[in-house]
């Protein structure tokens, strides 16, 4: 438990980053004379890292060891927001943004592979699926907490008071993490084959599938939080904040039973594909209530805790699958770049595209395409072997 912790807990304080700055974008955009696109590629810079180096970040994390790595990632997060309560122009919050977005991206690298290196066996499978909630996590945490400075609209400090909490983290992963040796090559190794090395992973079937198929449910995941709000003020006479309370109020209990129920039935040797499978209909059925129903906003939000259950689901369980996928202690943090690399580009691809449609359909289908999609690229036990 504690070790689950010790990754979960780093994971979504890294990610809070984003939902301290949403609920902020009108006193931001008053106070930096900028305008809330601006301030989207803002927050869209924030993934940039993860998406351009994760793999790399990855193969770099097997060859200098977790805890360094994770130390390194709680630093970069804390001075990213420091530096953000700071700014006074858009161009350094894009800075600022980078830098925390550095932070990010090794955090959820590290964050696996310490429970891979640690864990095993059911306690790992448990982990791992709980471990898959952290972004959503995190985002509704961010929330959370500019919760405390919102009638105020002093974003100042609440980007100070997230980097004070990263610099506990800090303490706590110099203090509790075990210092786990690499198994891979140390970090004196000329570059060539270092990058050579690292770019093996994509040589292996069953991780870039694993990619594909986590990645779909979060992009999924991350254009719906995007766009229903907007819908639903729209479908149901709302107000934006009242529908947003709404997607808060049923995002947390929903994400984290999710999680936590897919590893413990895995755990019990359930066929990951099956309950995949199982979560994939669910998930498709719950999209075509929240978004073809407007009949009640209580049956909307009961289909979107269904629907973040579902997600829930199945990026836990597709995650459990990441120790098997690559087995080679040298391979863990590439593939666990991969795997998150493709999450930050479908993370990043995901707001134009959702909130590009207009047409309850076009969300359904797009939706229930995606879900398909990561159904058919999930591993099966012939495509993890290496």
């Amino acid at each position: 438990m504690a070790l689950t912790a010790l990754a979960y807990i780093p994971a979504v304080l890294s990610m809070m980053t984003i939902g301290v700055i949403v609920p902020f974008i009108g006193p931001l955009s008053h106070d930096l004379s900028t305008t809330p696109a601006q301030l989207g590629l803002a927050i869209a810079l924030f993934s940039v890292p993860s998406a351009i180096l994760a793999t790399v970040g990855g193969g770099l994390i097997d060859a200098y060891g977790v805890r360094r790595s994770m130390l390194f990632a709680a630093a970069f997060s804390s001075i990213g927001s420091a530096l953000a309560s700071r700014t006074g122009s858009v161009l350094a919050l894009d800075g600022s943004m980078l830098v925390s977005g550095l932070g990010f991206g090794a955090m959820c690298v590290a964050a696996p592979c310490l429970i891979m290196a640690t864990l095993s066996d059911g306690p790992r499978i448990r982990s791992m699926s709980l471990l898959s909630t952290f972004a959503p996590t995190g985002y509704a945490g961010g929330l959370l907490l500019a919760v405390m400075f919102a009638n105020t609209g002093n974003w100042r400090a609440a980007l100070l008071a997230h980097a004070a909490l990263l610099v506990a983290v800090f303490a706590a992963v110099l203090l509790f993490v075990p210092k786990i040796s690499s198994a891979a090559v140390d970090g004196r190794e000329p570059l060539p084959p270092t990058l050579k090395r690292m770019s093996g992973i994509f040589r292996v079937p069953g991780a870039v599938r694993l990619g594909i198929a986590i990645a779909l449910p979060n992009a999924v995941s991350y254009g719906t939080s995007l766009a229903i709000p907007s819908f639903l003020a729209r479908a149901h006479h709302l107000s934006i904040a009242t529908s947003s309370a709404s997607v808060a109020s049923a995002k947390l209990a929903a994400l984290l039973v999710g999680g936590v129920s897919m590893g413990y039935l895995l755990s019990r040797n359930v066929r990951a594909r099956t309950l995949f499978a199982i979560m994939v209909v669910i998930g498709i059925v719950a999209q075509g209530i929240l978004f073809l129903t407007t009949s009640s906003i209580m049956l909307a939000t009961a289909a979107l805790v269904l629907w973040l259950f579902a997600f829930g689901g199945m990026s836990g369980g597709a995650m459990t699958l990441l120790p098997v996928v690559v087995r080679d202690p040298t391979r863990r943090g590439a593939a666990s770049g991969l795997v998150n690399q493709c999450i930050s580009l479908a993370s990043f691809c995901a707001p134009s595209t959702w909130l590009a449609l207009n047409d309850a359909m076009e969300f359904v289908l797009l939706a229930a395409g995606c879900l398909i999609v990561s159904l058919l690229a999930l591993p099966t036990p012939a495509a993890s072997r290496q």
